[in-house]
């Protein structure tokens, strides 16, 4: 499984689909999940995106897309941003399984790494970080996780928790790319070494 981990200042309310980047960055947060699970004329398999909501009012909500349920949805990023709000709508009235392969938890980043770290080890968990170890030189597996943060990054008390649990840091190159691009990277390296 592929998995991104993605740290954000998206809402934790519904929003307007007319003003996504006033959303805590939906828009953002929209282009990330459509890079990460999509191709040109497919979902990929075997995928998961965890977008960690922290922006008010009640943070954190963890929104998951796993693509081998997701129906229904479409890379533009409005449609996901829709189903974004779909979620936190249902999470309001105790739904947590929105819809087929959308899923929302009242779980925080700390939190959500953790349970990664169990599942995978965190050798496989790898933080994108412009002063990281290059990523053509990082052996990688395809049960893997790769954190990132929105276009103000990670804040430091959580960047702090990656690195007293051994998280390696790994870059995708010196210059400083949008986060979707970043994701972009990272699904050409796995693809290009068949994982």
């Amino acid at each position: 499984m592929r998995e991104f981990i993605l740290f954000s200042r998206g809402v934790t309310k519904e929003f307007k689909l007319n003003d996504l980047p006033n959303a805590g960055r939906m828009d953002l947060i929209a282009r990330c999940i459509s890079t990460a699970i999509f191709l040109s004329y497919s979902l990929r398999k075997d995928v998961k995106f965890h977008v960690v909501l922290n922006g008010p009012p009640s943070p954190p909500l963890t929104v998951t897309f796993f693509t081998n349920e997701l129906k229904n949805v479409s890379p533009d990023e409005r449609n996901i941003a829709s189903h974004i709000n779909i979620a936190i709508k249902n999470f309001g009235i105790g739904k947590k399984n929105s819809e087929p392969g959308i899923y929302i938890d009242k779980k925080s980043f700390e939190e959500l790494v953790k349970e990664k770290i169990e599942e995978y080890g965190s050798n496989n968990i790898f933080y994108l970080h412009m002063d990281g170890e290059d990523i053509r030189n990082i052996e990688m597996k395809k049960d893997s996780v790769f954190i990132l943060g929105d276009n103000k990054g990670i804040p430091k008390k959580e960047e702090n928790f990656l690195l007293r649990n051994e998280i390696r840091k790994v870059s995708v190159g010196r210059i400083e790319y949008l986060t979707s691009q970043v994701i972009a990277i990272v699904n050409y390296e796995m693809d290009r070494r068949g994982l």
